[in-house]
């Protein structure tokens, strides 16, 4: 029986997605479903979405400085805009 590998990729990649999403679940007050749907509103990748809330975190940074970081990320304002549309 021959292997799948495009199976094997699609399966290993969505195993990551969910776990970031746990992580991610973990860090704030929304559940793994509202992540989800978020990181898929924005199109981001997870990597860029960790970027995204490297730069809200970084205090040593003006906001005027971690907007344009974010601008700077592939759907990052797009990330970042469903994010806080979540909180307000």
């Amino acid at each position: 029986m021959p292997i799948d590998w495009d199976a094997l990729a699609n399966k290993a990649a969505q195993q990551t997605d969910n776990e970031f999403s746990d992580e991610l679940a973990k860090l704030t007050s929304l559940n793994t479903t509202e992540i989800t749907n978020f990181i898929a509103e924005s199109s981001i990748s997870n990597a860029n979405a960790v970027k995204v809330l490297q730069e809200i975190n970084n205090a040593t940074r003006t906001n005027n400085q971690k907007a344009t970081a974010i601008a700077s990320i592939d759907n990052g304002v797009g990330f970042l805009v469903s994010l806080v549309g979540k909180v307000v």
